[in-house]
């Protein structure tokens, strides 16, 4: 026979705890709903603040954008950054309303996808500005060399571009956790044996182009293309002071003489009088 006094009171424990979890369901659904308006807000106003301050533009600068559409991501930066925000938001309430719910299995990987979240922030934000950086100290450094009269100053503006570029890359795995020793010691014993390289062209061989660098600064605080130049009594026209040498256009050919004759020998300038009276 069927024991109904048992059916009855599995029945009416189940309605009680029905009734008890009712209340309880109703309010993890609350968190849950309040949670998504406010990841919602959040991320309005990020995405508005990020376009009026041309997030978009930041991360076309620096390549980012390129990077995510080869990757076939076609939505914005700030597009982006507001997704991000939000998930991190309502990831949080998320595990808010699982505690509630008394799910404590569900709980602890969510956390440890919560707590790395900033990390990802951290990291977008170190490339952004970080290659911005390199940029702008790369552009620096050429325009250096270019005052200087290095006609090689686009390639020392891209080599000083390139190298701090690996510095924040080691820098952002670092941030989001990954082990970058390998990459680390690379780039040290590449740059040491760059550095070793030059210091070693410059010590032996390279010592007398170093001085025609230097010498080409100077002799164009001296001397101007058209001024008309006596040196061991040829006469010419200075034409050019390149990052070695210099051109002079004299009767029958063009010379050209180390910068530093320009700075270390006894060189006439000759005035426009001297030219209208020989």
């Amino acid at each position: 026979m069927i024991d109904l006094d048992l059916l009855q009171s599995a029945f009416n424990n189940m309605l009680t705890k029905t009734i008890n979890f009712f209340p309880q369901f109703l309010t993890t659904l609350l968190i849950l709903v309040i949670g998504w308006l406010i990841a919602r807000l959040i991320a309005t106003l990020t995405r508005r603040l990020a376009n009026r301050l041309h997030f978009g533009k930041l991360l076309e600068q620096t390549g980012v954008d390129a990077g995510l559409k080869k990757a076939g991501i076609e939505r914005s930066g700030s597009d982006l950054l507001a997704s991000l925000l939000f998930w991190i938001i309502l990831l949080n309430f998320i595990s808010i309303a699982l505690e509630n719910l008394g799910l404590t299995a569900a709980i602890a990987p969510l956390r440890d996808l919560i707590a790395y979240s900033p990390h990802l922030l951290a990291a977008l934000a170190t490339l952004v500005i970080g290659v911005l950086l390199a940029q702008f100290l790369g552009r620096a450094a050429q325009a250096a060399m270019s005052s200087m009269g290095v006609e090689f100053h686009r390639e020392v503006g891209q080599g000083v571009n390139i190298l701090l570029i690996i510095m924040v890359i080691i820098v952002v795995l670092e941030q989001l956790g990954i082990d970058a020793t390998v990459m680390t010691n690379l780039f040290t014993n590449v740059l040491t044996i760059i550095i070793a390289g030059l210091a070693l062209t410059f010590g032996l061989g390279g010592r007398g182009a170093a001085r025609n660098i230097l010498a080409s600064y100077y002799a164009r605080e001296q001397f101007a293309p058209g001024d008309t130049l006596i040196i061991d009594g040829e006469e010419g026209t200075l034409e050019e002071i390149g990052t070695l040498n210099a051109k002079i256009r004299v009767s029958g050919g063009r010379l050209i003489i180390p910068n530093t004759r320009l700075t270390e020998m006894a060189v006439k300038i000759k005035d426009a009088a001297e030219e209208s009276n020989p």
